[in-house]
């Protein structure tokens, strides 16, 4: 199989692109927090966000199959 210079072209960039967001999600070192920081949020998530987020894609989809 030849490969043309296009596909060449999207191969590299995909391979770089992979590599680049790969580190810049590495966490390197400590970066200053002390051990006693409360990491738990002050309230629960209510369990109706997902009931809203369930009738607005209800209402989304009803909207968009309207205008068709």
């Amino acid at each position: 199989m030849k490969i043309n210079k296009s596909q060449y072209l999207a191969l590299v960039l995909v391979i770089a692109f992979i590599l680049i967001s790969a580190t810049s999600y590495a966490q390197f070192g400590d970066i200053g927090f002390p051990d006693d920081v409360d990491d738990e949020p002050a309230a629960p998530i209510s369990g109706l966000i997902a009931l809203g987020l369930a009738v607005g894609g209800c209402l989304g989809i009803r909207q968009t199959r309207k205008q068709d």
